[in-house]
């Protein structure tokens, strides 16, 4: 099995596993529920595979993971990828190493790098991340369990395992991912706090419809779902916050099913926004992050060509981080993508570099669009797709092998 490119398409990786699985294309055709013809252009490279319920069907049928087909992580092309790929080990030991009991970290210091590593995941600003990370995890797990102050502990345990699982996942390493998200859910239960709990269970309600099966999916919305109306809405900033954001999750679940009251979740998230007046949690949680993610339900939705039409509604002037705008114009390029516009698309996509090109680089469905536009383009492609191909690691006159 070769190992896993960025230029690499998705249906590569299907042809290859359905071969070590002994599988026909009309075998795995009649598994997934499309025709013969349609796995065999999946395969070719002929139609990409950017649709999240397409990727997990495939990967069910041939018993594998999502991420194998999506061949993430992926080697490190930046030093920001690097940095995050180096951390990895550091985040793993973070979690059970024993930390030295003979010195106990300072809480306000503590507190502060947390709120700095939260600021810095929305900013996309990934070595600095991975440098403040695995410290911080170790020393919120070592005043988690002193026998002074571990309430105020274990509420910054929370909040830095939720950063950590958020910040690693869109690059593949979903294991890691689930196991922060465990460890805040553990953290959170043993604080009893409401605020906690529910941003713990944002985290594994993230990681469950990351996890590539339909059952994760599933889960992912009756996680969010329940938090939700557990935590409620009546409390501060805090509250409002992740009361939304369950509800923007479970919205965006309930879409990649194709089930569910999304409109009655998208509505009660834009209530919560328009009442919450600071951002505690560092989420981006307001009007225009609501809009934001209501085109990437829209791309879940069944009706990706209606993303760029809810994308002219989102006010970019109040979107402050450049997580959330990179969403926003990844969001818009698959839409625009779906309409058959392709020109906007590029254009799209390369907003999205221009606000964090470490964030673009992660999508795998981005890969897949922009290979298939280079495919189609039979090297006659604009020169704006051509630097697009480039920026992304693809070689826009052999898209199926690296970019040099």
């Amino acid at each position: 099995m070769r190992e896993g490119t960025m230029s690499d398409y998705i249906g590569r990786r299907v042809a290859e596993w359905r071969g070590i699985s002994g599988m026909s294309q009309q075998d795995l055709a009649t598994a997934v529920g499309v025709s013969h013809a349609y796995i065999s252009m999946i395969e070719r490279g002929k139609r990409p595979v950017a649709k999240r319920d397409l990727l997990i069907a495939l990967a069910s049928a041939l018993r594998v993971s999502a991420t194998v087909l999506t061949g993430q992580p992926t080697p490190p092309r930046s030093s920001d990828d690097l940095a995050v790929y180096a951390a990895v080990p550091a985040l793993r030991g973070a979690l059970d190493d024993d930390p030295d009991p003979d010195q106990l970290p300072d809480m306000a210091d503590v507190a502060a790098r947390a709120d700095q590593a939260a600021a810095a995941r929305m900013a996309c600003d990934y070595p600095t991340l991975a440098q403040i990370l695995p410290g911080l995890v170790a020393d919120a797990r070592q005043l988690a369990n002193a026998n002074a102050g571990a309430d105020r502990g274990l509420a910054l345990l929370v909040r830095a395992t939720v950063t950590a699982a958020l910040a690693v996942k869109p690059f593949g390493y979903v294991d890691l991912s689930a196991r922060y998200a465990e460890r805040a859910q553990l953290a959170a239960a043993r604080l009893g706090h409401p605020v906690e709990i529910a941003a713990a269970e944002f985290a594994g309600a993230q990681v469950a419809l990351a996890s590539g099966t339909a059952g994760g999916r599933r889960r992912s919305l009756t996680t969010a779902a329940a938090a939700a109306e557990h935590l409620g809405d009546d409390g501060g900033d805090d509250v409002l916050t992740w009361y939304g954001m369950l509800h923007l999750h479970a919205a965006l679940s309930a879409a990649s099913l194709g089930a569910g009251d999304v409109d009655g979740h998208l509505a009660e998230a834009a209530g919560a926004a328009q009442r919450a007046a600071s951002d505690p949690w560092r989420m981006e949680f307001s009007p225009a992050n609501v809009g934001i993610w209501r085109v990437g339900v829209a791309v879940e939705n069944g009706e990706p060509d209606r993303a760029p039409l809810h994308a002219r509604h989102v006010d970019r002037s109040r979107i402050r981080t450049a997580n959330r705008r990179c969403r926003l114009h990844i969001d818009t390029g698959r839409g625009w993508y779906a309409a058959g516009d392709q020109t906007r698309a590029v254009r799209s996509f390369l907003e999205a570099d221009a606000a964090s090109p470490a964030e673009l680089r992660s999508r795998p469905s981005v890969h897949e669009l922009v290979g298939q536009m280079v495919r189609d383009s039979r090297r006659r492609g604009s020169t704006e797709l051509r630097d697009l191909a480039t920026r992304l690691g693809i070689d826009p006159l052999d898209p199926d092998r690296d970019a040099t």
